[in-house]
């Protein structure tokens, strides 16, 4: 029989366990890195440190990016913040005052499991009068239909693949060659059914985030359900400013599908994409 009482659930541990990787996500701190870069970086093979980004990739703390040929590494700071929200900070006390521990009726480290805080935590509905299938296409269209919260001269851009990012930019400008400000990575993608990034969008300060839409088919109609969770400090106003903004943003995705309405249906009103890179 193992001796191990507790599945091991965390692949985030194993993969911190290893310097090269935690090495690896120094070097990311700065910003994306391809994979030839971070290669030149380390006095190992290439390969070892595919190796080394496919473990990290696995426990969700980078999302890789393709550029044609090129491979693009992002750090993904979620899992590390809801890994310190849930495991560091109820010990940080016990470890720093274990007197104030000492024959308390829970003892030091019961509350080991409790929830993640979220600063901010929103959840909201809406019903457009569309197919699944349209609702999806008009989704990744988002540049088109996004309620404007960014400064005149600058215009949104989306890279609607895994890695792709959402973000502002100067006006005439890619997020590539020009000013902007990212608001997120495509984390999970799954075509008429899920869409999630990792980022602050727009939230300001040291914090961790990510938002997913999730499209639930309803006979001629389809449900769609924005998840937003932010993790870190967030201050009442900005908290009040998202709960108010994101019904709107899916009544404005519902008001776009309705000025496409009057198109043909054998007419194909978004084009084919590929999801890759």
């Amino acid at each position: 029989m193992s001796p191990r009482v507790v599945p091991d659930e965390e692949p985030i541990w194993r993969a911190l366990a290893d310097p090269t990787r935690r090495a690896i996500l120094d070097e990311l701190r700065g910003g994306a890195r391809s994979t030839g870069a971070l290669a030149a970086v380390f006095p190992t093979t290439r390969f070892a440190v595919m190796k080394h980004l496919g473990v990290l990739a696995d426990a969700g703390l980078i999302t890789i990016e393709r550029r044609g040929r090129e491979r693009l590494n992002h750090l993904n700071p979620v899992p590390l913040r809801v890994a310190y929200e849930r495991w560091v900070r109820p010990l940080a006390g016990v470890t720093a005052h274990p007197a104030e521990t000492a024959g308390h009726p829970e003892g030091p480290g019961r509350n080991l499991g409790a929830r993640v805080e979220y600063g901010l935590d929103v959840r909201a509905e809406h019903t457009v009068k569309a197919g699944t299938e349209r609702t999806w296409g008009a989704l990744l269209d988002l540049a088109d239909w996004w309620p404007r919260t960014w400064p005149e001269g600058e215009r949104l851009a989306f890279e609607p693949r895994l890695g792709g990012r959402l973000g502002t930019t100067a006006e005439g400008r890619t997020l590539d060659d020009g000013p902007g400000t990212l608001w997120g990575v495509v984390s999970a993608l799954s075509p008429g059914r899920e869409l999630v990034l990792d980022g602050s969008m727009g939230v300001r300060g040291p914090v961790a985030g990510q938002w997913r839409m999730i499209l639930t088919p309803d006979g001629e109609t389809t449900s769609v359900t924005v998840e937003h969770r932010v993790i870190g400090e967030i201050d009442e106003d900005t908290r009040a400013g998202f709960t108010l903004a994101w019904p709107g943003t899916l009544a404005a995705l519902d008001s776009y599908l309705s000025r496409l309405s009057g198109r043909n249906d054998n007419q194909p009103v978004f084009p084919e994409r590929n999801y890759g890179a």
